[in-house]
């Protein structure tokens, strides 16, 4: 994980340094890489097709979760809402190499994740590298007085040379992808939302940040480490 991010701020500081206007994603990037950790408490707005109507009408889903990354290595991520959901928890490991869920606070299954971490970061490496090719997508920014959104969005001479317009095709070139930084004077910036739509922008996925820090309670992560050895003594 840390290696993806040290990559993330290294190719959009190549593309972003010689136009100003980018600045606020890069000193944000830049505190992510520096720190190393994030705790984050998200509102998630899934705004989808519903698959059982006549193809005009629309599903939306709230998931609530937080999540926190220590070191740029151990993720814990837990989800508060609906309730369905609330007392589930996932944490992976670097250094164990593993993954488990948590069920009201026990340690339920566990899957090593060593092939598939490298898989992970091979796939999301590809992904960055094509939202920074300029015959992919282009980059816009609109500046505010307390903001700035950034503009991701699929060239169309692009996506009809792949023959992408029709339907079907490799999913990020029919993204557009929005995403709002909030500054205050004295402070880095710091992220609003995200939102990724289809190329209609009619089915979407909207993650509000409704709060975000950079520093994690490490005696949580000290705790589910000691939590994961103990289920080899029972």
């Amino acid at each position: 994980m840390k290696r993806i991010l040290v990559f993330l701020f290294v190719i959009i500081s190549l593309y972003a340094f010689s136009t100003e206007e980018y600045n606020d994603l890069t000193l944000f990037i830049r505190e992510i890489v520096e720190s190393g950790d994030i705790d984050a408490r998200v509102k998630m707005e899934f705004h989808i097709i519903d698959s059982d109507g006549d193809g005009s009408s629309y599903r939306d889903i709230l998931v609530g979760a937080r999540f926190m990354l220590s070191g740029g290595e151990d993720l814990y991520i837990e989800f508060l809402e609906p309730e369905e959901l609330s007392e589930i928890a996932f944490v992976y490991l670097m250094r164990e190499e593993v993954i488990f869920s948590i069920v009201d606070g026990v340690p339920w299954k566990q899957y090593r994740w060593s092939y598939e971490t490298g898989l992970i970061e091979n796939l999301l490496g590809q992904f960055f590298r094509g939202l920074m090719e300029q015959s992919n997508f282009s980059w816009e920014v609109e500046t505010h007085s307390d903001r700035s959104v950034y503009k991701i969005l699929p060239s169309e001479s692009r996506m009809r040379m792949l023959g992408l317009l029709g339907g079907g095709g490799y999913l990020p070139n029919l993204m557009h992808i929005y995403l709002s930084l909030k500054r205050r004077e004295g402070y880095f910036p710091n992220l609003e939302f995200l939102k990724i739509t289809d190329r209609l922008e009619k089915e979407y996925l909207y993650i509000e940040f409704l709060d975000l820090q950079m520093k994690v309670d490490k005696q949580l992560f000290s705790d589910l480490r000691k939590s994961f050895y103990e289920t080899f003594q029972k």
